[in-house]
């Protein structure tokens, strides 16, 4: 039994999928498999059962998945301190966030850590993507806390801040003259939204069926600065969070309801065990920004 396939079959695991885990470890999906199998031939066990082109976990698998987990983040922890032992200024805390929050909060945030002096020796590893790839990340043990909008039932999380969101339209839409505008108001509009893997999406999704409303999406995008460049040209509005389109063609719009934003929250693994390093990173956002004091 190596630590590859550990890593592998915790991977396999969280998404019982070999295409997807394939992609996540960068493998080809006939070297995954080979390697779950030599697992498997070495335990004696199924660790995998197949449900049509799907698979899931055997009753073998899901108790072998709590020890595979605790050895290879006790590993990751022991790696990570003899690290600080021989360096403190190697260690890096490895911070994942979603893109709308990466052009204002993350900066504002880093500069408020650094003016403790003490502080300054911490460095960072930054990774913008997606909520759920960081997420994946994170429980891969490739991350150290995140800063998403929606935070998974399996890991422990506190809220930071509320994103309040606005309409943006192109300075030629007829929509640029208002100061504000009501959701009820957007019902067949032409819109430009983010994909639905993105959390931002999945709300707006939601309330627009809520308030029984159907936009008429004509394009989606990854990011929200793809969003910006299509609403810019034009091609339909959309709903993102405020100050984020620094584009001379857009005008925001704000929204008269007066639900819509977002909490932000502050995720980390629970069963992982902090080093000094990542405990003061860690301290300072829940002393200066955590909204469940």
């Amino acid at each position: 039994m190596t630590l590859q396939q550990l890593e592998y079959f915790r991977v396999l695991a969280r998404v019982q999928h070999y295409t997807k885990a394939s992609e996540i470890l960068l493998i080809s999906q006939p070297s995954l498999s080979y390697s779950i199998s030599q697992l498997e031939k070495e335990l004696g066990v199924p660790l995998f059962q197949k449900e049509g082109k799907k698979i899931k976990l055997s009753h073998y698998g899901e108790h072998f998945l709590s020890y595979a987990e605790k050895s290879l983040d006790l590993l990751y922890e022991g790696k990570r301190s003899l690290k600080a032992l021989v360096d403190p200024e190697t260690v890096k805390v490895n911070l994942g966030f979603i893109y709308s929050i990466s052009s204002n909060f993350i900066p504002q945030m880093i500069n408020e850590f650094y003016k403790e002096p003490s502080n300054r020796k911490i460095k960072f590893n930054f990774v913008q993507n997606l909520s759920d790839c960081l997420i994946t990340d994170l429980k891969n043990g490739k991350l150290d806390l995140l800063i998403i909008a929606k935070p998974d039932k399996g890991l422990s999380y506190v809220q930071i801040f509320r994103q309040k969101l606005v309409l943006i339209a192109s300075k030629n839409h007829p929509f640029s003259s208002k100061k504000n505008i009501s959701i009820s108001e957007l019902n067949g509009v032409p819109f430009v939204l983010l994909n639905k893997n993105s959390a931002l999406r999945q709300m707006c999704d939601d309330m627009f069926e809520n308030l029984n409303i159907k936009p008429n999406v004509v394009f989606e995008a990854e990011e929200c600065n793809a969003v910006i460049s299509f609403v810019s040209l034009n091609f339909g509005v959309s709903i993102i969070p405020e100050k984020l389109a620094k584009n001379e063609n857009i005008s925001e719009i704000k929204i008269s309801d007066e639900s819509l934003n977002r909490p932000i929250y502050m995720c980390w693994n629970k069963d992982k065990k902090m080093d000094s390093t990542l405990n003061a990173v860690f301290n300072f956002i829940m002393d200066n920004y955590s909204l469940n004091k």
